[in-house]
């Protein structure tokens, strides 16, 4: 069979046509539906480490209710498997579906599940297999919304369809912070930490039933409808992955490498340390997560234009520089006190870097492979990443800062991040260089 070459330019279309918007908005609104979804977890892990954990000692109930968040993406490659193998052989549109609905059902279960106090154990053993079949179905959606989206968008647009991709998953946890935020202030404090954070979970049911509903109508991609007509389908696309595509897929997961990480650090932890160390109301850390979600889309898209513009690659170039110069500071600004008027400009400072740096890089992603094993190569390259360097930072901040204290904690995961930072760098120069056959289009 005669594969399509990794460089190649994604879309047939040139032209922003009705359908083409029509596929992409399905794929970024099912995107952010699922995030929602996951993220509830990390917005109420305080909650859920009172609520499913002995809670005797509040700092180990907290980092139990972490574990079991970054034990969750353990099942992402499981899940990645399982979908790309189907969205490559039998359609993109099929495997994001079912992704959809695998998703809602372990969210509503969430908040439906009686406490530690109330049935023991059993209680956390029911999280866990309900957390472990949330990251089976997002390792689902992730790379599935990246290949759908980045196959229906004309190349002069690939860097804002990256940009929006991105922009759906801070959507997802923005829409999750607003709800949660919105109700911490009609409810009482005790109200809501009884059970009004609970209420978000079971609305992801809502959320499933517009996405599924969203995604039942989408039209399948037209890139994999030609793959399809030409026979150049795989019977096992994830076996040809890692037999004959090893380098792209390593170049992927480093260019992916810190936007999990900075992303699940600030998006994720962050909110908790602020109401457990900082001892912040859940109304104003989620309004503050809110606010720094906000300006991370808005930088995200901003840096999607650039993308079209000057080329993706000069656009990453500019995160990784930006970051390598910028990181350090910010992380050792962080733990400082939320009364130094340094901390909320670092907050934001750093949302705003996040955004720009990961703006394209789902459109350098996408093109490392081809349209054949698009699916899979995505799926692998996102859940490697993220349950290596994503899943594992509020675990890890978590630790550090219980052993090292806020100040010296954040300057050892500052040094971290500028670490994967150097990595991406590294990637993106061989990608840029062409080193090994490896081309890009930008």
């Amino acid at each position: 069979m005669a594969q399509s070459s990794p460089g190649q330019a994604l879309p047939l279309k040139q032209n922003m046509n009705k359908l083409t918007r029509q596929a992409i908005v399905a794929g970024i609104l099912g995107n952010a539906l699922e995030w929602y979804d996951f993220a509830l977890y990390g917005h109420f892990s305080v909650f859920i480490g009172k609520t499913f954990f002995p809670s005797e000692q509040p700092d180990l109930a907290l980092l139990a209710a972490f574990a079991v968040f970054s034990v969750s993406f353990c099942m992402r490659p499981i899940g990645a498997l399982i979908f790309s193998a189907m969205g490559d052989r039998y359609g993109r549109k099929r495997a994001l579906s079912l992704s959809m609905l695998g998703m809602a059902i372990p969210t509503a279960g969430i908040g439906l599940l009686p406490p530690y106090a109330d049935i023991g154990v059993a209680a956390t053993a029911i999280l866990v297999i309900l957390r472990l079949f949330q990251g089976l179905s997002l390792g689902g959606e992730m790379g599935g919304a990246v290949t759908y989206v980045m196959e229906h968008t004309p190349p002069e647009r690939t860097g804002f369809a990256s940009a929006l991709i991105q922009a759906s998953t801070c959507g997802g946890l923005l829409l999750g912070s607003l709800i949660s935020g919105g109700l911490s202030l009609m409810l009482t404090d005790a109200a809501f930490n009884d059970w009004g954070w609970r209420v978000p979970f079971i609305l992801g049911l809502v959320a499933a039933g517009i996405g599924i509903r969203i995604r039942r109508d989408m039209p399948e991609s037209a890139l994999y409808e030609l793959a399809r007509s030409e026979e150049r389908l795989l019977r096992n696309p994830v076996r040809t992955l890692f037999l004959s595509h090893k380098q792209p897929l390593v170049l992927a997961i480093a260019l992916l490498a810190p936007m999990t990480c900075c992303f699940f650090l600030i998006f994720v932890y962050f909110n908790s340390f602020m109401m457990a160390e900082l001892h912040l109301p859940a109304s104003q850390a989620l309004l503050l997560t809110s606010l720094a979600l906000t300006l991370s889309l808005l930088a995200t898209l901003l840096g999607g234009w650039w993308a079209d513009r000057l080329g993706y690659r000069r656009v990453l170039a500019t995160g990784v520089g930006t970051a390598l110069l910028a990181v350090l500071p910010v992380m050792s600004t962080l733990a400082t006190g939320w009364t130094d008027a340094g901390t909320w400009p670092a907050l934001f400072g750093f949302a705003l870097l996040i955004g720009l740096y990961t703006s394209p890089v789902f459109a350098a992603v996408a093109s490392l492979f081809p349209t054949e094993i698009r699916y899979s190569g995505v799926s692998f390259a996102v859940n490697i990443a993220s349950p290596l360097f994503g899943s594992t930072v509020p675990l890890l901040a978590t630790w550090v800062i219980h052993r090292q204290g806020a100040a010296a904690g954040f300057t050892s995961l500052g040094v971290y991040i500028m670490v994967l930072f150097g990595l991406a760098g590294i990637a993106l120069y061989q990608i840029w260089s062409g080193e090994r056959g490896v081309r890009v289009e930008g």
